[in-house]
């Protein structure tokens, strides 16, 4: 099923670093960027992290470490790092969670442009430079790298294109999502930012990186978008468990947060709106598997009835309009006849894979388009279950 007004990708000629004009070398050299890190209780995965953003290729960077009021060593091991390296500056602060922690470095950024980095994940050498030479060959205030290292997957692209996305698109490429969601693995004008006032939205407890990118890219006339792999995001970090905290904190959080999205993003069109809605089918269905995976669904009887429904009502409707594949298409038809005998066969699946890891497109293949966001929001739960 085709998109509607979306725009085709713009392939930009010439995408290599090495064939860049003196121009692009000025780009390179005399622009500061500030590489910024929230982290909560990482302790074992903090000192890779930073190494990774210290051994940039380009080195006309700042970095801004933001220790979330961690009850480990976290905030300790920024210290001596900060120590040995002038670039460094670590910010202390009480418990605020990630959107406190992301705010507080956009107010210390100095640089001309940010980008994000979560304490647990690694930038590869050339992360920085690699971004730079996005914005030079498309001046968009906002880029970013499709894809992306796991802890499981360190196959690189065979090949590498730069290209450019209209807001639309983009938009619609963060909500169904075909990459992965979150405000790092993206480089940002700070300029940019600071007009448009884009922060991260207080109040919100999941899902508050899919608001800013959403609400980022509503103020583009185009974003620019390259293949290679320069971000390693980590996805066996064991310290997770499944609770009625993470039902309330990231079931019910999804919910509030699209809501919150779905009221106030300032660009909408009606493959946004279809794009939406597929969202939307998206987070009735990971409430779910967070109640069931929980097992309080006396507890959460009412929500858990409603996350029925909606999978039942909503199903035909985005089957009929969303841009969705065939196979999608398959696992969203079988919720009419039962959402809570495919929730759990997801849970069980998504069980195994914990227990045998497997490369990432054979997981989401095996649990469906869900599973991306599933990870996403599971990732954002480990370091926030403690506050």
């Amino acid at each position: 099923m085709a998109q509607q007004g979306v725009e085709n990708d713009n392939a930009i000629p010439g995408n290599s670093i090495a064939g860049k004009q003196s121009s692009d070398d000025a780009l390179l050299t005399n622009s500061l960027v500030s590489v910024c890190v929230t982290a909560y209780n990482v302790e074992q995965y903090i000192g890779d992290c930073i190494a990774s953003i210290q051994h940039q290729s380009y080195q006309n960077i700042e970095i801004v470490l933001v220790d979330d009021g961690s009850t480990d060593t976290t905030g300790i091991i920024m210290d001596q790092f900060a120590e040995q390296d002038p670039r460094i500056r670590v910010i202390h602060q009480q418990n605020g969670g990630f959107v406190a922690g992301r705010n507080a470095c956009l107010d210390a950024a100095t640089g001309d442009f940010l980008c994000y980095v979560d304490g647990d994940d690694k930038l590869m050498p050339d992360f920085v430079e690699y971004m730079l030479s996005i914005v030079q060959q498309t001046n968009a205030p906002m880029v970013m790298s499709a894809h992306c290292f796991t802890s499981t997957d360190h196959t690189q692209v065979e090949h590498d294109e730069i290209t450019t996305w209209s807001a639309e698109r983009a938009i619609c490429e963060f909500f169904y999502p075909r990459v992965r969601l979150g405000c790092w693995n993206k480089l940002y004008n700070k300029q940019f930012l600071d007009k448009h006032q884009l922060r991260f939205v207080s109040g919100l407890t999941t899902g508050e990186g899919l608001q800013f990118i959403t609400n980022a890219a509503a103020h583009t006339e185009q974003i620019g978008v390259g293949r290679r792999k320069v971000y390693e995001y980590r996805t066996d970090n064991q310290h997770s468990a499944t609770s009625a905290a993470s039902v309330e904190q990231q079931g019910i959080g999804a919910l509030k947060t699209l809501a919150y999205i779905d009221k106030h993003l300032p660009l909408r069109t009606p493959t946004i709106d279809r794009a939406i809605q597929w969202h939307w089918w998206e987070c009735y269905g990971y409430c779910l598997r967070q109640i069931m995976a929980a097992h309080v669904q006396r507890e959460y009887h009412t929500l858990y009835k409603q996350c029925i429904h909606e999978l039942r009502f909503r199903a035909l409707p985005v089957v009929l309009h969303s841009d969705i594949s065939l196979h999608n298409m398959r696992f969203v038809l079988a919720h009419i006849v039962s959402p809570v005998l495919i929730t759990r066969y997801v849970i069980w699946r998504m069980r195994q894979q914990k227990a045998q890891p497997r490369s990432q497109s054979q997981a989401q293949e095996q649990v469906g388009q869900g599973a991306r966001l599933e990870q996403a929001q599971s990732k954002t739960h480990q370091r926030k279950e403690a506050q």
